[in-house]
């Protein structure tokens, strides 16, 4: 005979006849079980005779199953199952019941009961398959039911993303239809006055024709360059290197310098970057527009202070791109985001941080802003 180790299974039993709970005990009593026997596990019952003193003993002991008699001295039929069940909805719960009661049982079991057991009809190889089958469902409804609400959250955070999605397409088909009209119309409009002044000799006024012709091309320029960005930025995944942060970082640094010169700014970056896994070109494009929006809102009354790096937090790194700027307005922060909001300059810096966000997003991470306004900007993000 091959003996094997066993698991134990605690047991609470409220029962209040006393011949039945010996019975019970009696068919849980622990002896050496074989390999295939399905119950070769240790039962170790504890006997209630009463609703309240079960219930009592569940505020402080954890147990796997119940063994409820519906009929006990403080409380009678369905309610005894409601009161045991609402207490402790996770543990299993099987009922025993005389051959009177057994639609009585039904409807239990029909509300959340794992299992009934008729008295009379119970043997011991019965009643241990009955509790460990019962706790083995439960086990599985409680596994079913996780991951249905982590599906249902994904669905959720998918279904908000996909709605952030098309809110910027939507914005962008109506730059596309809408703003690339108004420079065309601006064209038209100028390249005729521009026939006259040339009729006329006015070297001036074609000179200030030619200015705003150029005006609304470069305008054109702009927004074409954003779409294609928005439509290309998706397409990162196979794209992706292992490469140092710190690389990264210094070719950022390069690529900003003239910005980072004429704006005066103070750069200080840390020395003990981690690898990632990343489409580096477009992580560069990520730390270039974080650093120029630092400098294109810095006050000019001092000399600024950017801050590159990362830190720990919950088991993530997070890096971030910090300065000693103005800040944000609180009332600002909620569109910055946004591919098109504002106007001008202030428009191409929320382009920036809205396709950088995209960014960060495709590598699976996500970007925020901690701002006060007057004490600087840090602008966070992780990739995954």
């Amino acid at each position: 005979m091959i003996y094997v180790s066993r698991k134990t299974i605690k047991i609470l039993l409220i029962e209040d006849n006393e011949i039945d709970a010996r019975l019970i005990r009696e068919y849980l009593r622990d002896a050496p079980r074989t390999e295939d026997d399905v119950s070769s596990t240790m039962f170790v019952l504890t006997w209630e005779n009463s609703l309240s003193s079960g219930l009592e003993f569940l505020t402080t002991k954890d147990v796997d199953a119940v063994l409820l008699d519906l009929n006990l001295p403080d409380s009678f039929g369905l309610e005894t199952f409601s009161k045991i069940h609402k207490k402790k909805p996770k543990i299993p719960i099987l009922i025993l019941t005389g051959l009177s009661d057994r639609e009585l049982a039904v409807k239990a079991v029909r509300e959340g009961a794992g299992d009934y057991l008729v008295k009379g009809e119970v043997n011991d190889r019965l009643l241990r398959r009955s509790i460990s089958y019962a706790i083995e469902r439960k086990k599985s409804e409680e596994e079913l039911l996780l991951a249905q609400n982590n599906l249902e959250k994904k669905v959720h955070e998918r279904t908000i993303e996909l709605k952030e999605r098309y809110d910027e397409i939507e914005q962008l088909v109506y730059a596309i239809s809408h703003d690339l009209i108004l420079p065309l119309v601006t064209i038209k409009g100028f390249l005729g006055y521009l026939k006259k002044d040339i009729a006329s000799g006015g070297r001036q006024r074609i000179e200030i024709d030619l200015g705003l012709v150029g005006d609304a091309v470069e305008r054109m320029e702009a927004l074409l360059v954003r779409a294609l960005d928005v439509s290309s930025i998706g397409k990162l995944s196979n794209n992706r290197e292992m490469v140092c942060y710190g690389e990264i970082v210094q070719e950022a640094l390069r690529l900003a310098a003239d910005k980072i010169s004429s704006g005066k700014a103070r750069i200080t970056a840390a020395n003990d970057f981690p690898l990632v896994n990343v489409d580096r070109s477009r992580i560069v494009d990520v730390l270039v527009n974080l650093i120029e929006n630092s400098i294109r809102y810095a006050d000019n009354t001092r000399p600024l202070r950017i801050e590159i790096g990362h830190l720990s937090k919950d088991g993530e790194t997070v890096f971030f791109v910090k300065d000693d700027g103005p800040g944000i307005d609180p009332l600002l922060q909620k569109d910055i985001f946004r591919l098109f909001y504002g106007g001008s300059e202030v428009e191409n810096s929320h382009a920036g941080l809205a396709l950088s966000r995209r960014i960060i997003e495709v590598h699976g991470g996500r970007m925020w802003i901690e701002s006060v306004v007057n004490k600087g900007c840090a602008v966070y993000f992780t990739i995954s």
